[in-house]
């Protein structure tokens, strides 16, 4: 491939990942603010989405933390602040008493049905005008991304 060739795919690839920021950055702040009008952050709204998928509402601080790319004691601190907000449950694993395992709460499921007409607006004001199937081809792309960035992470996440 020629030097110039190589050069324009660098400038078109460092742009493709600056766009993919600034979406994520504006989709963000936009959530967080509506998100805060029910007590709730960005990575408190992160982790209550993720246990909804979860069986029985509850998965370890450890598979929360890959899920979300941060350290455990990152969603421990998160983890205690939510338990005080009343959105989770911290308690040992069954099967292995070193691991914690946070549930989602009742009044969390109803904070989240609350946000969800509003959140379904928000995201959809970003995404309406695409059909199904670009939207499946675009997720499709970034799930790579993001499995390529845990890679060269070296599986930290």
């Amino acid at each position: 491939m020629p030097k110039d060739q190589l050069s324009t795919d660098m400038i078109l690839d460092e742009k493709v990942m600056i766009f993919i920021v600034m979406a994520s950055e504006m989709f963000k702040k936009k959530s967080s603010a509506i998100l805060r009008q029910y007590g709730l952050t960005f990575p408190h709204y992160n982790v209550l989405k993720y246990l909804t998928a979860c069986k029985e509402g509850q998965d370890s601080v450890g598979n929360i933390s890959k899920h979300m790319l941060v350290t455990g004691a990152n969603v421990t601190g998160l983890a205690k602040r939510m338990q005080k907000a009343g959105l989770i449950e911290r308690k040992n694993d069954k099967k292995d008493e070193r691991l914690t395992v946070l549930q989602i709460t009742p009044m969390a499921l109803k904070t989240l049905d609350e946000i969800r007409n509003i959140q379904e607006q928000h995201v959809g004001e970003y995404l309406q005008v695409y059909a199904r199937e670009q939207k499946e081809e675009v997720l499709s792309v970034l799930k790579h991304i993001v499995r390529k960035g845990k890679q060269l992470a070296g599986s930290k996440y």
